[in-house]
């Protein structure tokens, strides 16, 4: 009796912490917390956007905003339109969202969305744009500034020939946390 008392109160362990471990591996895929990361990873780089306002300096540009333009689809939605209730340069922030650039939206710093065109390179005519991106290569490619993922963590890659031929200045500090791409590295 006592035996099967003790196979009894096995068996019931056993059930019991197999479904404790169902639980528990359960909550651990299902978690927010989880899925938070890409969501942190997309608030790290729309801050580091509106940082970018206080450590970099653009030509003298005649308007009454900063515009900050998005071009294409992004996936960061309402945290690109928090940026609407800042200002840069004692200029409210204007969040324009664009399908195609024209000479005459004006941007200060264009996001490149979903995006990687190859002829980003045309874009330097537009003097004083900062584009910006998180597509892989895209300082390579001609943009400005990029988004990387290094160990885990957000990381910028600045292309200091784009930025010069645009006419930004970009200070040391923002320089000494980033990775810079010099003229025999870009495309």
């Amino acid at each position: 009796m006592d035996k099967l008392v003790t196979i009894l109160i096995t068996n019931q362990k056993r059930r019991i912490l197999s479904s404790a471990w169902l639980i528990g591996v359960s909550l651990l895929l299902f978690h927010p917390s989880l899925h938070a990361t890409s969501s942190i990873e997309q608030k790290i780089k729309v801050a580091y956007i509106y940082n970018f306002t206080k450590f970099i300096t653009w030509p003298e540009y005649p308007g009454d905003s900063f515009n900050f333009c998005i071009l294409g689809k992004d996936r960061f939605g309402s945290l690109f339109n928090s940026l609407e209730s800042k200002t840069a340069f004692g200029m409210p922030i204007k969040l324009v969202r664009l399908q195609k650039l024209a000479p005459a939206d004006h941007c200060h710093i264009l996001f490149l969305g979903d995006r990687l065109e190859t002829n980003i390179i045309k874009l330097a005519p537009y003097t004083g744009i900062l584009t910006v991106s998180e597509k892989s290569q895209f300082v390579q490619h001609g943009g400005i500034i990029g988004f990387v993922i290094r160990n885990g963590k957000v990381k910028l890659q600045i292309n200091m020939k784009r930025a010069e031929q645009a006419g930004l200045v970009i200070s040391a500090k923002l320089l000494e946390i980033a990775e810079l791409i010099g003229e025999d590295e870009d495309g």
